[in-house]
């Protein structure tokens, strides 16, 4: 057979699939999830903290943590599930628990960039390209059946929608510190590793009882602004225990940890996260004038 002419079948072939793929909604462009939740302040921020986990996450050293992790939402009416085939109930193994907070802490979240924003930085996507923006909702009454429409109307002050939760954050999903190891030199002060977003537990969530927690990332304009109707997000789910400051600190005592602020140079500079690392720097510059241990949070 001709050589030009298997050249040609073959490439016929991969179009085929790759039409296939967007048709049956396999073709996954995002790759990206929550892969921990840790305190950054109130009585578990430390410098070593213990970590928490979306619902039953497998870890990155699974070869199947695409395929069980990645959830890529193109439709945010009543008729979509906020959350994975397999997430939509609590469920945690026992290598990766959950996280456990009190009220009113603030809770970072890590994740990988996969390419979407070196690739973006470096034009691969198109001038008009975004690596999108991350959405946080939370609830104390969770259901296996809640759809993302009805996650998207809650508001800040938790009257939105059906009233059973909160929007508890908006960021940036380029925290204008991360990169992709290897892509160090896509942007001036770019550090290899994960990415980070950060949200607050209500001061009012009910002790006692998880909070539920949806990650919702939107990356519709990876290419530019897209055809009308378009949409392409992707979102995690997990479960965060509640429990009191006083429970807390007792748990940190008996664990003796260390309860010293983590390094200055861990809290990103971007949105909500630079107004922290403001006042981190501050009350570090204080407490250095004043003689006094260092420690940006109180609870």
């Amino acid at each position: 057979m001709d050589s030009s002419l298997k050249v040609s079948r073959l490439l016929g072939f991969h179009y085929l699939l790759l039409i296939l793929a967007i048709l049956t909604g396999a073709g996954v462009d995002g790759h990206s999830w929550v892969d921990e939740l840790t305190c950054a302040s109130g009585p578990f921020f430390t410098n070593s903290p213990a970590k928490g986990y979306i619902r039953n996450y497998v870890g990155r050293q699974s070869t199947q943590i695409d395929e069980l992790t990645t959830y890529r939402i193109l439709d945010l009416s009543s008729n979509q599930p906020v959350c994975p085939p397999g997430s939509t109930s609590p469920g945690q193994s026992s290598e990766f628990p959950k996280l456990k907070a009190t009220p009113g802490d603030l809770i970072k979240a890590s994740y990988l960039e996969n390419g979407h924003i070196w690739q973006t930085l470096a034009g691969i996507n198109g001038p008009d390209a975004k690596p999108g923006t991350i959405y946080w909702y939370g609830t104390q009454t969770p259901k296996s059946d809640r759809d993302i429409a009805s996650v998207l109307e809650w508001t800040l002050d938790g009257k939105g929608g059906d009233g059973e939760g909160f929007l508890l954050a908006d960021t940036p999903f380029d925290d204008r510190v991360c990169i992709e190891t290897g892509h160090e030199d896509a942007e001036a002060g770019r550090v290899a590793g994960a990415c980070s977003s950060y949200f607050r537990l209500p001061e009012t969530a009910e002790v006692g009882k998880d909070f539920t927690v949806y990650w919702l990332w939107d990356y519709t304009e990876h290419f530019g602004p897209p055809k009308p109707g378009f949409i392409e997000w992707y979102s995690s789910c997990m479960d965060i225990t509640v429990v009191s400051k006083a429970e807390a600190l007792k748990e940190a005592k008996n664990a003796r940890r260390d309860t010293q602020p983590l390094p200055a140079d861990s809290a990103p500079m971007e949105g909500l996260n630079r107004h922290l690392r403001r006042r981190q720097l501050y009350n570090e510059r204080q407490n250095r004038a004043d003689g006094k241990k260092s420690s940006w949070f109180s609870w």
